[in-house]
């Protein structure tokens, strides 16, 4: 072999590995393209059908699994929608957090295996308009497991209301209202607390949820629901 055919040959030994590196990342960079585009539309896909139960779209994340790997087994095992400022039953403001588990498609359409829903209700929210025609502020009291419910321009009307979960429905008890510490007369103290209740039935709700636990947080009341196999959107 000449002198110039030993250099092209080590030259081009030299260029093979260069090749190879650049080819693989030209197909990671093509096949991280791929899994955004594929990600985004299967998030959008989501938001559509739980958009039209929550009357808004939410945010869809698919957890760490590749989507492509998802999409091509027709199988997504966690995918987590978040909406803020939900409206129902009756009731605005609501934050949704929903994990839906093993949600696949078939011949029917798309189901899910199992749900998990938590609903946070803020204080501004589980005031009512008659309340907030009085004056109404609700603040939590998490220790004992109660809503004060103050009421007038200084606050000094105050209701007690417990929060129960019967069922499927939501029961909001009022207590014994009190004017600056002082219990009022029974028939004033009745037209309040009358005025201080509430009641939310929960029923008929999607992916066949069901009510498993309220609570009273900080911020106001956390209701979780749990759900089994069921069809997500018509």
């Amino acid at each position: 072999m000449t002198f110039f055919g030993r250099l092209s040959a080590r030259a081009g030994a030299r260029r093979r590995p260069a090749i190879a590196v650049v080819t693989t990342l030209a197909l990671a960079s093509a096949l991280g393209a791929a899994e955004l585009v594929v990600r985004d539309k299967i998030a959008e896909r989501f938001a559509t059908a739980a958009g039209k139960k929550l009357g808004k779209a939410p945010d869809v994340a698919l957890g760490g699994t590749p989507a492509l790997w998802q999409l091509a087994r027709g199988s997504f095992p966690d995918v987590v929608l978040t909406a803020k400022g939900v409206s129902a039953r009756r009731m605005t403001g609501l934050d949704i957090d929903a994990h839906l588990r093993q949600v696949r498609r078939n011949p029917q359409g798309v189901t899910v295996g199992s749900s998990t829903v938590y609903v946070d209700v803020g204080t501004a929210s589980l005031a009512s308009d008659t309340l907030g025609m009085l004056g109404g502020v609700v603040v939590p009291d998490p220790a004992t497991g109660r809503l004060i419910v103050h009421l007038g321009r200084t606050g000094v009307l105050t209701v007690p209301v417990t929060p129960t979960l019967r069922g499927d429905t939501i029961q909001a008890v009022p207590g014994q209202p009190t004017f600056n510490g002082t219990t009022l007369p029974t028939a004033l103290a009745r037209e309040i607390t009358d005025k201080a209740g509430r009641t939310v039935e929960l029923t008929d709700l999607p992916l066949e949820l069901q009510p498993r636990q309220l609570a009273v947080t900080d911020a106001g009341l956390r209701l979780s629901l749990r759900g089994g196999p069921a069809r997500l959107g018509t």
